[in-house]
């Protein structure tokens, strides 16, 4: 990930602040709508009251706002891909995440979300993954050979 990229995801930690919740219900609402087999990876009950929402926008906020201090959040990664597991995330399932919550960033900050802004959303997003499939990986093969 290019330091303007990261300096760029910085930049919207005020928007995040105050559209966060809305950016994840709507992420939630169309990728589940259009993958209804992701449904049974989240508790039905956190979906409908909005814990899981939340709970999403403060990880996002989290990650954007220590983008370029990761280290700061290897305990938080680290909870992320044991709930990957213990749900069963697939490496292939990283892509269509990606997907909606570039859509669910536009279509929520509408004309502030430029393209250099959904161009750095995605690598920010690219790396995370980067970080948490191979994590995973090596979470499943541990739990394979127990």
């Amino acid at each position: 990930m290019l330091d303007q990229q990261k300096k760029i995801v910085q930049s919207t930690l005020p928007a995040l602040k105050v559209h966060g919740e809305e950016i994840t219900r709507y992420f939630y609402q169309e990728m589940l709508g259009a993958h209804p087999e992701l449904r049974s990876m989240f508790n039905a009950s956190d979906q409908a009251d909005g814990t899981q929402a939340k709970r999403l926008a403060g990880a996002i906020l989290a990650y954007a706002g220590n983008i370029d201090r990761l280290d700061l959040l290897g305990s938080a990664v680290n909870q992320i891909a044991r709930s990957h597991v213990r749900v069963h995330v697939q490496a292939d399932q990283y892509p269509i995440v990606g997907k909606y919550l570039l859509l669910a960033i536009k279509a929520v900050l509408g004309d502030a979300a430029t393209p250099e802004v959904i161009e750095a959303w995605g690598a920010a997003y690219a790396q995370l993954a980067d970080i948490l499939i191979p994590m995973e990986k090596g979470m499943y093969a541990a739990a394979a050979a127990d």
